[in-house]
């Protein structure tokens, strides 16, 4: 990056400690281009790229990035020279060429390496001359021609003292310390002079001038060489030695100097200076190893510790008090040949053919303004108001702290000053206004802007108060009348001031305006512009040489009015805020000659001559494309389309446009055109990053530059693809279209399965249903079986209950009729009646009716019961039916036809035989059988 702002100006110039007037110096420091400390000699590229022989190896740069090739065999890089494509360099040992492949990367080819030559030990290239066919190096002790079409290299001059070697006009020459000047033609070296001056004195510089060899030697003597003799045409008039290293003929036929411990000189051809550059100056080091003038009339220069390079052609100089002796200038005038600076330390002056300012005795303190009337000057003070003539000031007695001075009119003799509090009228005494008339009553706020239209209404703004229009009486002696301009407000930092009948008031984002024949004031749209916030400064206002000037933010406004029909043209002149360095608020600008023009600052001043127009050209380039990957940068080439993986998703851009003049504002503006049309907003940036773009898409990347105002000739375009994720490439895509193919038949399968199974889980659910309705059904049958068999029962119960309550009822009958008989006297009868009722009691017929009812009823336990018990008799059978009827013993008795006690017998043998205990209940074992 360029040192531009308070490195500018810290790096002007002096001649043994006087302030100069000097164009813009720009320094590089080694920290900045990252290399070597030495610089040993420069050229440049048909594309405006320095390239620099360097300690470290070959420097290229492109007026926004540095970068280092180091030297293949790590030595020290002494020459570059570029032709074409080709970058030709000489070192240690070694000599050859640099090409750029497709990603903008220099690589290297030796010509040594390649030859039959065998260079001397320790041998290095100190300079390099290049012709259509052929290249010449040259060490200290040969010289040697490249040819360019075959690669052969062949020996031309061989001489161990060769000092320099030059090319003037088509003609080659060396000088050779302790033998002479040489030139070579047809391959050889032919003496030009021999004689003592060539052979002690050290020639350091060849050129032509007039159709005449010009040379310089080591002590900045100028010769010119007539009949093969050195002629003498100037010596430096400086007042002090010095030993020239290097020196260059520019191209606005000045010299410029390199010297060992003095830093860099201006010289004219007749030994006049135009301005020294030291260390104690700016420049960052005192020993010009190498100086080189570009395309663009910078002069750059190769220092033992770092890179300067020096804007002679710029129409801005600047100048730097450095010892503080001035201090910040408020305002200044040019009265003939004699230069007024106000600051706040004093008023000074100088002459045209003067460096230093003189102090104006009796000035010193806070001077705000010089104000010419009537070709007198008067300086407005912190202590009142000065006469000035030629390098005196005389106070006027009476004045106070003054802003300003104004004449009431041009037929008038009286001076309205603007003070610390309030208005003062002056009068004339003689051909001047020598005194105090009076205070103007009833207004005591400070009048630092003042402005009297045509009808003597006198305004006055305060940037804390607001506007006032005053109305004074018949005597001008006090206000009639005030009035605040609502319209206008209050505006720190704001100005007013009459333009052409115009008065104009200026503030943050707006201008209004008020023509003499108008009542109020109206906003200015146009001008407006041209303070609104992002390139607002102050609105300070300047008129000079018939402009109105107004300060933005890294321009000034030159603004014109025309008389006719009462438009503005504006033109826009390059310089920054930052580098005018001017106090806020305070800003002034003085006309010098024509077309010139000093601007104050808070370090001296800077002057402009907008004579001086440079066409201001500007190409765009495309430096370097990279993306990032795995940790690691990868560089695609620049004439490519390249496919970036989608997981690499990032692309760095960096561009320039080489501008070297530290002056002007080179700003840049970019766009892709697949996401937006519109151009970004105008920006200082070198390098653009994108990522995270769309994928499977061809992305066009544009940029332009411009310089100042000038747009770059061309716009700069870098096409590259996004491609698609791993998981949407063709391949991918194929497999996802077969995976597609198989999951839609295995889907169909599916179906096809799923619904065969649902056909048959429905042929399945209707067999259920129908096997649950047959169950059903079935069931339901059954229940009524059921429902019939226990009816069955029932009935067959009841049967059996009636059949057992009539076996009981009969048998207790036939019992209460055997119990009479046996009553009755014995008698035949009566026997054979009681036989035949013991028949009827123990009649197996009734039993076995009654063990079928039984079966019928409980079919089952007949069966079960003789399983578990098989030792039951036939009466132990019959005792457990009729428990497991749950008939009591007295209910038994008469069935069995005995006795209930007896009846109590059987069961407690029934329980032996059922095994039962005690606690167990015999009837309740049998019913649950």
């Amino acid at each position: 990056m360029k040192t531009i702002y308070f490195l500018l100006l810290l790096s002007l110039f002096y001649i043994n400690g006087a302030a100069q007037e000097l164009p813009p110096l720009n320094n590089y420091e080694p920290s900045q281009y990252g290399a070597g400390n030495q610089n040993w000699m420069l050229s440049e590229s048909e594309n405006n790229y320095i390239y620099i022989a360097n300690n470290k190896g070959l420097l290229e740069y492109n007026g926004a990035q540095w970068r280092l090739y180091k030297t293949p065999n790590e030595s020290i890089m002494r020459s570059v020279k570029v032709a074409g494509d080709r970058i030709y360099t000489g070192c240690y040992m070694d000599f050859g060429y640099w090409q750029k492949d497709d990603r903008g990367v220099l690589k290297y080819t030796s010509i040594i390496e390649s030859s039959v030559i065998d260079v001397e030990e320790d041998e290095q290239f100190w300079n390099i001359i290049v012709n259509e066919d052929y290249v010449l190096f040259q060490s200290l002790s040969h010289i040697y021609s490249y040819d360019i079409s075959s690669g052969k290299v062949s020996l031309l001059v061989s001489n161990d003292n060769i000092n320099k070697f030059f090319k003037v006009n088509g003609t080659y020459y060396y000088h050779s310390l302790g033998e002479g000047l040489f030139t070579i033609s047809n391959q050889r070296p032919l003496p030009i002079s021999q004689s003592d001056f060539f052979k002690e004195e050290t020639v350091i510089l060849l050129f032509e001038h007039e159709s005449k060899v010009h040379f310089l030697t080591e002590n900045a003597d100028l010769y010119r060489l007539e009949n093969k003799e050195p002629v003498l045409v100037a010596q430096s008039d400086l007042n002090f030695d010095l030993t020239v290293y290097n020196a260059l003929f520019l191209s606005d036929g000045s010299l410029m100097l390199g010297t060992i411990s003095n830093g860099v000189v201006s010289m004219n051809l007749d030994g006049s200076t135009n301005y020294v550059i030291n260390q104690s100056d700016g420049l960052i080091n005192n020993t010009c190893l190498t100086i080189f003038e570009d395309s663009k009339k910078n002069v750059w220069l190769g220092l033992d510790n770092g890179i300067s390079s020096v804007n002679v052609d710029s129409a801005y100089s600047i100048y730097h008090d450095r010892d503080g002796e001035l201090g910040t200038v408020y305002t200044s005038y040019k009265s003939g040949n004699i230069l007024y600076v106000g600051t706040n330390q004093g008023l000074f002056y100088k002459n045209d053919d003067s460096l230093d300012f003189t102090f104006i005795d009796g000035t010193q303190g806070q001077v705000w303004s010089i104000t010419s009337i009537n070709g007198q000057l008067y300086c407005n003070h912190h202590s009142g108001i000065f006469i000035v003539e030629n390098d005196r000031a005389e106070r006027i007695p009476g004045t106070i702290g003054t802003w300003q001075t104004h004449r009431i009119s041009d037929d008038s003799n009286l001076l309205l000053a603007g003070t610390y509090n309030g208005l003062y009228f002056l009068t004339k005494k003689g051909d001047n206004w020598g005194g105090v008339r009076n205070k103007i009553k009833g207004f005591n706020i400070s009048s630092k802007d003042v402005v009297v239209d045509k009808v003597k209404n006198i305004y006055v703004n305060h940037e804390y108060k607001g506007v006032f229009k005053l109305s004074l009486n018949d005597s001008l002696t006090s206000v009639q009348r005030i009035d605040t301009v609502e319209v206008l407000g209050k505006g720190i930092g704001s100005d007013m001031i009459m333009f052409k009948d115009n008065i104009i008031y200026a503030r943050r984002d707006s201008v209004y305006t008020k023509p003499y024949n108008e009542k109020t004031f109206t906003l200015n749209e146009e001008l407006s512009q041209l303070v609104k916030k992002d390139v607002y400064t102050s609105g300070t206002l300047v008129i000079s040489n018939g402009y109105l000037w107004l300060f933005n933010k890294d321009h000034l406004s030159k603004i014109s009015i025309e008389d006719i029909d009462g438009t503005y043209s504006v033109e826009k002149v390059f310089l920054s805020k930052e580098l005018r360095n001017e106090k806020v608020g305070y800003e002034n600008l003085t006309v010098l000659g024509s077309n010139e023009y000093l601007i104050g600052s808070s370090y001296g001043y800077t002057t402009l001559n907008q004579n001086k127009k440079t066409v201001t050209t500007n190409e765009l380039y495309i430096n370097e494309v990279k993306s990032f990957k795995d940790g690691e940068f990868i560089l695609f080439g620049l004439t490519d389309i390249p496919t970036i993986p989608y997981k690499d998703n990032f692309l760095q851009i960096h561009y320039s446009s080489p501008s070297y003049n530290s002056l002007n504002t080179v700003l840049y503006q970019y766009r892709v055109l697949e996401l937006n049309e519109s151009w970004s907003e105008w920006a200082e940036n070198t390098s653009i990053e994108l990522k995270n773009l769309s994928y499977g898409g061809d992305y066009n990347f544009e940029v332009r530059s411009r310089i100042n105002e000038t747009l770059s000739t061309n716009t700069e375009t870098y096409s590259f693809t996004i491609a698609r994720p791993y998981y949407l490439t063709n391949t991918a895509i194929a497999i996802y279209i077969l995976l597609l193919i198989a999951l839609i038949i295995l889907l169909n399968g599916f179906y096809i399965w799923y619904f065969k199974r649902q056909k048959e889980r429905a042929l399945l659910k209707q067999q259920k249903e129908l096997e649950l309705r047959n169950l059903t059904n079935e069931k339901n049958l059954i229940e009524l079986r059921n429902a019939k068999l226990r009816g069955d029962i029932e009935h067959r119960n009841k049967e059996l209950a009636i059949s057992t309550m009539a076996m009981i009822k009969k048998n207790e009958t036939l019992n209460e009729l055997k119990e009479e008989l046996n009553n009755l006297p014995k008698t035949v009868e009566s026997k054979s009646l009681k036989k035949m009722l013991d028949k009827n009691l123990n009649s197996k017929q009734d039993w076995l009716t009654f063990e079928e009812a039984f079966n019928n009823a409980d079919k089952d336990f007949f069966k079960k019961i003789k399983e578990l018990h098989p030792s039951l008799t036939s009466g132990d059978l019959r005792l457990c039916v009729y428990l497991r009827l749950n008939l009591s013993s007295k209910e038994i008795a008469p069935l069995l036809n005995i006795s209930p006690r007896s009846v109590e017998i059987k069961r407690y043998r029934l329980r032996k035989k059922l095994d039962l205990s005690r606690e167990d209940s015999l009837t309740s074992y049998i019913v649950e059988i």
